[in-house]
């Protein structure tokens, strides 16, 4: 028998850039959906222990509230407790499955935003990047992260 989704972790190298401003889209969309997920986000490294500027504006300009927000780090823990695992890259969920194999349905679970929504490629670090392609990329993680959201709807129906 298939599991509902309901708790949603999601993956990038330093929790400061991607996966927060994912994490917090999805919050977004799936309240605007009147679904109730819960979705959290965590990093491989402690890069900071802010939110980029950058991906504050995005979601500032949306009216989504991120004041509660503070990295984390990837830990057995936080890896188990979740239904899904999105990374934003495919070596984010080799690094998973390797350093974390010992955690029952790893493999199942982990996956790459664009692959769970049908997509080839990464969704690129923006941190080195200018400002008009870091915004492009936030676009690109908003609509993956609305897509997934979506689609994690349908699956839990059809459970």
């Amino acid at each position: 028998m298939k599991k509902k989704i309901q708790n949603i972790l999601i993956i990038c190298t330093g929790n400061t850039a991607r996966s927060p401003a994912a994490e917090y889209l999805a919050r977004y969309h799936a309240d605007r959906l009147g679904i109730d997920l819960n979705f959290d986000s965590a990093g491989f490294i402690n890069a900071f222990t802010y939110m980029q500027p950058e991906s504050q504006q995005y979601l500032d300009e949306k009216g989504i509230d991120h004041s509660d927000f503070k990295p984390k780090i990837v830990n057995k823990t936080l890896l188990k407790e979740h239904d899904l695992i999105i990374t934003m890259e495919n070596r984010h969920m080799f690094e998973l499955i390797e350093n974390f194999g010992d955690i029952e349905n790893i493999k199942e679970k982990t996956i790459t935003l664009k692959a769970f929504n049908d997509k080839k490629g990464d969704i690129v670090d923006p941190y080195y990047t200018n400002r008009r392609t870091y915004l492009k990329i936030l676009k690109e993680i908003d609509e993956n992260i609305k897509m997934m959201v979506h689609k994690i709807i349908k699956i839990n129906e059809n459970v």
